[in-house]
């Protein structure tokens, strides 16, 4: 059993819930709140292994990354028009007063429809922020509410649970022989200053 642990170790810690943003460091950015839960992310991959005969069993260097995924969900109380249009892709926001959404026409969903970025900071003991960004994100699945009477805990409210994937922006075929001199990036996970944009200057759910 471990007993002590190292200060390092005790600073990287992650507590309290997570702040999530939309298109984080852009004109569009929003503070997505209220949440309930926090945020969650996953990073996942599908491997191939190539077959063989003789083969006895799972051989480093016969394995091949078929596809890489990654997702953040979270639950925001905030029923906003804007939030509602977002579950949906390519769903739009119809009348003058945005009190209207219409459901997308089937077929390919266009480039505007993707947000730039999810982006969600976990505090660390140490008072450093994990960050965590998915580019290209959309929600894919629709959206699913919930209105429950009030608890012991909470108040009554309408739960919508948002899950963002991420979506590999389209490129042509390499050249045989040439690289990419910036590997495709899809998400990535940095430790961040102790200070992040304070999401009072954010637009929040209106």
């Amino acid at each position: 059993m471990v007993t002590n642990l190292t200060k390092k170790q005790i600073e990287n810690i992650q507590i309290d819930e997570s702040l999530i943003f939309l298109d984080y460091g852009e004109p569009t950015e929003q503070f997505l709140a209220p949440t309930r839960g926090g945020g969650e992310f996953a990073a996942t991959v599908t491997v191939r292994d190539i077959e063989f005969d003789g083969k006895h069993g799972k051989t480093a260097g016969t394995q091949v990354i078929e596809e890489q995924g990654a997702h953040i969900k979270v639950t925001t109380l905030c029923m906003s028009q804007e939030n509602l249009a977002r579950t949906i892709p390519n769903c739009t926001i119809e009348d003058k007063d945005g009190k209207v959404l219409k459901n997308p026409k089937t077929g390919v969903i266009p480039l505007s429809a993707y947000l730039k970025n999810i982006t969600m900071f976990a505090k660390l003991i140490g008072g450093n922020f994990k960050k965590i960004t998915i580019y290209n994100p959309m929600h894919e699945t629709g959206f699913n509410t919930k209105a429950v009477q009030k608890a012991a805990k909470y108040s009554a409210a309408a739960c919508l649970q948002m899950r963002y994937h991420l979506c590999f922006p389209h490129t042509p075929p390499l050249k045989p022989q040439t690289s990419l001199s910036h590997p495709l990036l899809f998400f990535r996970c940095t430790e961040s200053c102790t200070c992040i944009q304070n999401p009072q200057n954010s637009s929040t759910c209106s």
